[in-house]
């Protein structure tokens, strides 16, 4: 498969790829890396130090992500796409700092699996792409990974309360994901198709697009303007 035949590919069947932010992270605890900047170094490893990233494959009929908000990826080329699961393939990483899970190489029958076989969350990894925009998962509860100080309570007590902060999900509004990524189109799945959130007159509002306006048109991705990606990792305006 030619690298265009797979943008087609996920175009024909309004597909995107996704990587998104993990609300369930009191392991990081609360120096850990949470929304936005994880989001914000996820666009920059895969972009700029071909590092893998896990993701979902997510259509209208089929959207389960590892979180509710996160990022839309455009493959620069069939090599991104480096393994495929229609499950979750518990990928982790090695001594070497190199992804493993149990997904196979890229090729077009692991594609059409994914299609024919995800009933929950598939994984595929992927490196060396573009982020297009933010996607949030409409039929999760909108959350992410936040921190939440104990110690702000005036009856805080530590030998009874424990940690002063402690890291959870936490509740999010399209308006907070629309401000930590300024001028970055959101998207989602709305009604059976694909919708942009915009912020309108009277507030927010949903129009319908296509992953070919995302993948093929210039308004979303510009193959020419890879640097995109750097205003994106420091919340500017692309």
């Amino acid at each position: 498969m030619a690298d265009e035949e797979l943008i087609d590919w996920l175009t024909e069947r309004n597909a995107l790829i996704v990587h998104c932010s993990r609300p369930g992270k009191g392991d990081v605890g609360a120096d850990g890396l949470l929304f936005p900047e994880d989001l914000r170094k996820a666009i920059h490893i895969c972009a700029h130090e071909r590092r893998e990233l896990s993701c979902s494959l997510v259509w209208p009929e089929h959207v389960k992500t590892f979180g509710a908000v996160g990022i839309v990826l455009r493959p620069r080329s069939v090599a991104s796409i480096t393994s495929i699961s229609p499950g979750d393939s518990g990928t982790h990483f090695d001594l070497l700092g190199k992804r493993q899970g149990g997904g196979v190489p890229f090729s077009t029958e692991a594609l059409d699996e994914t299609f024919a076989n995800s009933v929950d969350y598939n994984e595929w990894t992927v490196t060396d792409a573009d982020t297009i925009g933010i996607f949030v998962n409409l039929s999760e509860p909108l959350e992410v990974a936040k921190t939440f100080y104990l110690s702000a309570d005036p009856n805080y007590d530590a030998a009874l309360m424990g940690p002063a902060a402690v890291v959870a999900a936490g509740p999010i509004t399209l308006q907070e994901v629309m401000a930590a990524f300024p001028g970055v189109p959101l998207f989602a799945y709305h009604q059976e198709g694909m919708a942009e959130i915009c912020n309108g007159a009277s507030g927010l509002c949903i129009q319908p697009v296509s992953a070919a306006d995302l993948y093929k048109g210039t308004k979303y991705w510009d193959k020419h303007n890879h640097d995109r990606n750097d205003g994106l990792t420091q919340g500017e305006s692309a």
